[in-house]
């Protein structure tokens, strides 16, 4: 059986470094729409596919994201939906995706953060678009500061 050959995602170009370079920005969109067509359309296979592209094994996932090796291998491999929002906000930073990458791995886990104007839901956007690259720790740090719970909790 072939190995497969994964479009790396890490290494991808800050929006400070576009807007130093505006050429990267040409660059950088087409490995964005390279990637978002070589990956599966369905969210379980999709989120290995990132972790799994960006490097990261679940373990590892689990000490950016405190988000259990054991809880992100249910998500990629049982079809009981089971997580929340925060749940996959949280692994979408453990990972550091960029925005686009996430937005779309949201949605395909059936929620909508951007259509739905909550507080929390504008907060979560933001740090999606502009913290994405943060620690977790100090994503649950800038949260609690708005007085939002934490995505997942520090663990111990």
């Amino acid at each position: 059986m072939p190995k497969k050959q994964y479009i790396k995602i890490k290494g991808f170009e800050t929006s400070e470094e576009i807007k130093i370079t505006p050429e990267k920005f040409s660059q950088y969109y087409n490995k964005v729409y390279q990637i978002l067509d070589s990956v599966p359309y369905n969210f379980r296979k999709r989120l290995r596919y990132y972790r799994e592209s960006i490097g990261l094994t679940r373990e590892q996932l689990e000490e950016s994201s405190y988000i259990s090796a054991q809880t992100i291998k249910e998500i990629e491999t049982n079809d009981k939906r089971g997580y929340s929002v925060e749940t996959i906000i949280a692994l979408c930073i453990g990972m550091k995706l960029p925005p686009e990458f996430s937005f779309e791995l949201i949605k395909m886990s059936g929620y909508n953060i951007e259509n739905n104007l909550t507080k929390e839901n504008c907060i979560y956007c933001f740090i999606l678009r502009n913290f994405y690259n943060m620690p977790i720790d100090d994503i649950n740090e800038f949260l609690k500061r708005n007085q939002i719970n934490e995505l997942t909790k520090i663990k111990l």
